[in-house]
């Protein structure tokens, strides 16, 4: 327990930092708030489970890579959308496309899962192919966006720091998963579901608060909307080519993203 606090307590402030370092950055390359929580925190926020999925993955823990990516999505916009109907009314229809693009993965995942158990690689070029349209996308529509306007803070290597130290507090995850289902005769899948990916979705949730907190509402929409994106399309590339993944007792979960891609459509569609 006192690891697991320690590593939260990381989590939090290595966001906090590297919060401040990307505002800096992005008025450096004139990026908006929007931009910024798409292309970088969206990035970043998803350090922790690239350490995590990757790593289970390569030590054969398919059930355990592929349960990270589903558990983290499912935690992280369940708490953005209790907080869309108090923060984002407007300007959430600007990422409409996000959500287009979460549905249309969730819905292809979920149909793999009827032909495939373990993951082959070749499927990784699929969720490849919808990234790069995904980045080309959001890069071509948000030219016209108002730069960033703010001070610097902390010098740049402090968000090499930041990250470091939010990847460090995120690995010591795996271990504490695994021996908690031993312990409790839980599936691998579902305490990597529930476990790991609530630990996972930590760095979005936190810096989606922080950003709240700071006054950068499409900093925190970009980096949920875009980090969503990223673990179901990049992440999971990049596990399917390099490791083990497996669909085996997932089904729940991509039932449940599927859901969670439609309200969030829906909310695009109602809040203008």
């Amino acid at each position: 327990m006192p690891d697991i606090l320690i590593s939260v307590a990381s989590i939090y402030t290595g966001g906090d930092v590297f919060l401040d370092v990307s505002y800096s950055i992005g008025k450096s390359y004139s990026l908006s708030e929007k931009n910024i929580g798409l292309f970088i925190v969206g990035f970043a926020a998803i350090v922790d489970e690239i350490a995590m999925s990757v790593m289970a993955a390569i030590e054969n823990l398919g059930t355990v890579s592929f349960g990270t990516i589903q558990g983290s999505n499912v935690i992280t916009l369940l708490a953005f959308f209790i907080l869309i109907p108090l923060y984002y009314r407007k300007g959430i229809s600007r990422f409409r496309v996000d959500s287009y693009v979460i549905l249309a993965t969730s819905g292809i995942l979920i149909l793999l899962s009827f032909y495939f158990v373990k993951v082959p690689f070749y499927l990784g070029f699929i969720t490849l192919i919808i990234f790069i349209y995904y980045i080309v996308k959001k890069s071509r529509s948000g030219t016209n966006d108002e730069v960033i306007n703010v001070e610097e803070v902390y010098p740049s290597y402090y968000g090499i720091m930041a990250l470091v130290s939010i990847a460090l507090a995120s690995y010591n995850m795996i271990d504490s998963a695994v021996i908690i289902s031993q312990v409790t005769g839980i599936n691998t899948f579902i305490s990597s579901f529930l476990l790991l990916g609530f630990f996972g979705s930590l760095p979005e949730i936190m810096m989606m608060f922080i950003s709240i907190k700071n006054g950068r509402n499409d900093v925190s929409v970009g980096l949920i909307t875009g980090s969503t994106v990223y673990k179901e399309t990049a992440l999971f590339s990049i596990i399917a080519f390099i490791g083990t993944m497996t669909f085996y007792k997932s089904f729940f979960s991509m039932i449940i993203m599927v859901l969670l891609s439609i309200v969030l459509v829906i909310y695009t569609i109602i809040f203008k």
